[in-house]
């Protein structure tokens, strides 16, 4: 869960959330920022995460404006490899297994230019995931990014390159169905709620999303491992403290598992 509004420290975030009953975690923090972590962050972000008693499964790696997968500039093509290498050795240490990554932007101009030098990241980016395991998932992000998830898909194999499900994005986007046939390659989730007009990140049920679909695809995929949620408070929809907001996001996480239960 972003922390755009309360803004805790790492460590009170992390006490909260476990509180409130979450195992696990999907790093997100400083997914748009160009922040290199250091070995010593690495360990002590690994102490805070076993400290308050969770478990690391995904990374975000991180992409600005500039500092994208797909940059013309050759210095920011470099800087990007150079921090998705970062957070690749990040979430290894602290025990993920993948890495969420944005694909180019498929309304922009030049696609398969930008394709090709998204490819050369991959192909760099490949030798060190391989020696420690850790794959990458290629999120829905743009309108009708099927079509460059099937590009990468064609390329590399699924112990590589897997797919990230935002539902949120596809909500507002309208490509539910067509990324719903990727579901041999899902490997990280990030759920959320909207009323497919903005990327509001709020709890389930808040939108217009059919979770009982989504939960339901979710469960037929064999995807195994925990739920995860990519959800942020808003005072526009909520004037509540961040315990209040964390336990009203509980109950419709709850109510939303239990759709996936019974598809069991």
């Amino acid at each position: 869960m972003f922390d755009y509004s309360f803004k805790p420290g790492r460590e009170e975030k992390l006490r909260l959330f476990a509180k409130n009953g979450f195992e696990y975690l999907h790093w997100c923090d400083d997914w748009n920022a160009d922040v290199f972590y250091t070995r010593g962050e690495m360990e002590l972000y690994c102490r805070l995460i076993e400290s308050a008693g969770m478990k690391c499964i995904d990374v975000h790696g991180t992409a600005t404006e500039a500092i994208r997968i797909d940059a013309s500039d050759e210095t920011l093509l470099e800087r990007y490899l150079v921090l998705l290498k970062n957070r690749v050795e990040f979430c290894y240490a602290i025990g993920g297994d993948t890495v969420v990554i944005h694909p180019p932007r498929v309304e922009e101009d030049g696609l398969s230019q930008r394709l090709e030098r998204s490819k050369r990241v991959l192909d760099g980016v490949r030798p060190l995931c391989e020696e420690l395991g850790v794959s990458l998932a290629v999120e829905n992000v743009h309108r009708s990014d099927e079509k460059i998830l099937e590009h990468y898909f064609e390329a590399y194999p699924p112990e590589y390159v897997g797919f990230c499900f935002d539902s949120g994005h596809a909500n507002i986007h309208g490509n539910l169905k067509a990324l719903y046939g990727f579901a041999d390659r899902l490997r990280a989730l990030h759920l959320h709620d909207n009323r497919g007009e903005k990327d509001d990140h709020q709890p389930p049920f808040w939108g217009t999303l059919d979770w009982g679909e989504v939960m339901g695809w979710i469960m037929d995929s064999g995807y195994l491992k925990p739920i995860n949620f990519e959800i942020t408070h808003n005072p526009e929809f909520y004037r509540s403290t961040m315990e209040g907001f964390l336990g009203l996001v509980v109950r419709s996480i709850r109510k939303a598992l239990a759709l996936h239960s019974k598809h069991a």
